[in-house]
């Protein structure tokens, strides 16, 4: 039987959650490290790589205090990849969540350490989990296959060193990068996150290719609505400066325009959501954030 899940109270309790755990969790002396580390991890944001390492669990029988340490893992490690963005050599960013980029309130060598700080602890963190050894090892293996330069980093290097050189490529060349780009950078990190989960709680390996084509699906979709609101949103609203267009990167929005964009999008949201049935009511929750990934304005 279905359940009535209210969704927005669900993130919120979810993220309220998480945001409890990561404050215990993070240094307290007041070295500029661990304030840097505490600065941009308690600086707020949805807390959705966590809930999915919630979500996937809870759907194989697994309790949402057991992974809580791999969850937080994933947010220190997506904290880091949000950090390094920001620098000048990146995406060169003031703003994050409507505060001071990490390099702009601490200087860039404390934003670079900051960073290499929640990446290295990120993998600690997974292993105070409640799980069997050989569970929690497949765990950090999905942590660093995702995030590494096979995942997350190869994706960041597609988008960020290939910028500006999209001109004499064809829209066909074009497509693919897209697609690779979305998949690599945005899609890996939520990908990584639903399978730390599942792993965790036990998953076989059709259980983890679903989740594999339900993530990969709302990532895709999820950086599409990203591209859109980077030119249609307010800034203010979005707690940032600065975007992709002022960049020249290539968007979703850049290469289709908006209509098709969302087009796309919604697609992509119709894929992820066939590839629950095997989890019949059990996926509801999944089912409902798969929704909010276009639909969502921040």
């Amino acid at each position: 039987m279905k359940k009535n899940i209210d969704l927005k109270k669900y993130l919120v309790s979810k993220a309220e959650y998480v945001n409890s755990a990561l404050k215990n969790l993070l240094p307290k002396d007041n070295s500029i490290i661990s304030q840097s580390m505490r600065y941009s991890v308690l600086a707020g944001g949805k807390r959705l790589r966590p809930i999915f390492v919630f979500l996937a669990a809870e759907i194989l029988g697994g309790k949402v205090k057991d992974v809580l340490p791999a969850a937080c893992a994933v947010e220190y490690l997506h904290t880091y990849s949000l950090v390094h963005d920001d620098l000048p050599a990146m995406d060169n960013d003031d703003l994050r969540r409507g505060m001071l980029t990490n390099h702009k309130k601490f200087g860039e060598a404390a934003a670079i350490l900051c960073g290499d700080a929640l990446l290295t602890e990120s993998f600690n963190l997974i292993t105070k989990s409640n799980a069997p050894a050989d569970n929690i090892k497949e765990a950090i293996k999905i942590l660093a296959d995702y995030s590494g330069y096979k995942g997350m980093i190869v994706g960041q290097a597609e988008d960020t060193l290939e910028t500006g050189n999209w001109s004499q490529k064809s829209k066909e060349v074009l497509e693919k990068k897209l697609k690779f780009i979305q998949i690599q950078k945005t899609a890996a990190l939520i990908v990584a996150s639903l399978k730390i989960g599942a792993v965790l709680a036990g998953a076989g390996n059709t259980e983890l290719k679903a989740l594999e084509t339900y993530g990969i699906n709302i990532g895709m979709a999820f950086q599409i609505r990203d591209d859109i609101l980077d030119v249609y949103a307010d800034k203010k609203f979005l707690g940032k400066n600065g975007s992709d267009v002022d960049n020249d990167k290539l968007t979703a929005l850049s290469l289709f325009g908006k209509e098709e964009a969302e087009r796309k999008a919604d697609e992509h949201i119709k894929k992820a959501k066939r590839a629950l049935s095997i989890f019949c009511d059990k996926a509801e929750t999944l089912l409902l954030l798969a929704d909010y990934m276009t639909t969502r304005n921040c």
